[in-house]
Formats: structure tokens, sequence, C-alpha cells
């Protein structure tokens, strides 16, 4: 939990992943971006358009009446919680991020429109968390993607996708590395 992040030197309330502004993703209405990214941690698959019959948690997340009741729900437990999160997360937060703002042209506009670095709030997780950062990012991202192609910083952009990208594991990262490997030697 935080709150908005600071931009141009000015809090921007729509940066905050607890503002309600309800967007859609795999036909299934969130509230917050909160809301999406704590039942994620629940789905499988992690489309929500495929839930399971032990659905209950991600239904209780999102019909919750607040961002912080979803992440209260959120915490609950691990047990349940899908084995790839700590791969996905970021790029789950990022979704709904983007999500909110393709739902609301408005905001949309707002963000589009600062120029400066995106300072997001701090967590509640603590020092050892880096979520400020994290968000920050994908902030930043969403931004990039708000404006125009030929307006976007091009490399910085291409590194907040790499940044906000699931990220590989098992097999699936061990070819990439070859692949990877092998071009280089290559070129």
């Amino acid at each position: 939990m935080g709150g908005p992040a600071v931009i141009d030197g000015q809090a921007v309330a729509s940066t905050d992943n607890f503002y309600v502004a309800p967007f859609v993703i795999d036909g299934v209405e969130w509230s917050t971006a909160e809301h999406y990214y704590q039942a994620a941690k629940y789905l499988r698959g992690g489309d929500a358009s495929e839930w399971h019959s032990g659905a209950s948690r991600i239904e209780e997340i999102r019909a919750a009446e607040s961002g912080a009741k979803a992440w209260s729900l959120g915490q609950r437990s691990s047990v349940d919680m899908r084995p790839d999160w700590e791969h996905v997360k970021v790029n789950v937060m990022y979704r709904a991020v983007s999500a909110k703002y393709e739902a609301h042209p408005c905001l949309a506009k707002e963000l589009a429109a600062t120029r400066g670095p995106i300072e997001a709030a701090f967590s509640t997780m603590g020092a050892h968390d880096n979520w400020q950062r994290l968000n920050s990012l994908i902030l930043e991202r969403v931004r990039e993607e708000l404006r125009p192609a030929e307006a976007r910083n091009q490399k910085r952009y291409a590194a907040l996708v790499s940044l906000t990208e699931p990220r590989l594991q098992g097999e699936a990262a061990i070819a990439s590395l070859r692949a990877s490997f092998a071009k280089q030697s290559q070129g």
C-alpha cells in the first residue's frame, strides 16, 4: 500500500494502485489495479477467464469494497498462490495499470502529459521491498505507451518493457540463454 506517485512535483491521484477506476481484463471487471493484482496471485494459468471451481478467494478479492480490503485479503495465505507468482507479478501489475489507463482516456491524457521522473509512493512492505521502484517503472512504461510511437524514447521504452515482462524460468530460461549466447558467438 502506498499512495499516488509524484510527477513534475505533483501527486497524481490516478497513479495509486488503490485508485478506483474500473477496467476489464479477460472479460472480468476490476475496481482497482490492486484488486486485480491480489486476485491474480490465485489465478490458474494467469487468465481471469479461467477461474477454477475453488475460485471463491478470487471472487472475494474482486468484490472487496476497497483496494485496501483487496490487499488485506490477498495477504491471507500463500498456500494456494500460483507457483510462478514471483516471475510474473510485475507484469500482472503492469497489465492492471495499463488496462486502467486504457479504460479512462482522461486519466491517460493526464499521465501522458507529465514529463518528469516518476516517484511512486513508498510501499508498506518496508525497506526490503522494491515495489516503489517497480511501480515507478510500470508507470513510466504505461506513460511511454500512451504517447505516439515517434515521441517515445525507444531505448528507454525497450528497457522498461524488458523490466516489466514475465521472467523466464526453468527450461525456457536455459533455452533463451543458450540462444543469446549462440547469437553473440556468431556476431
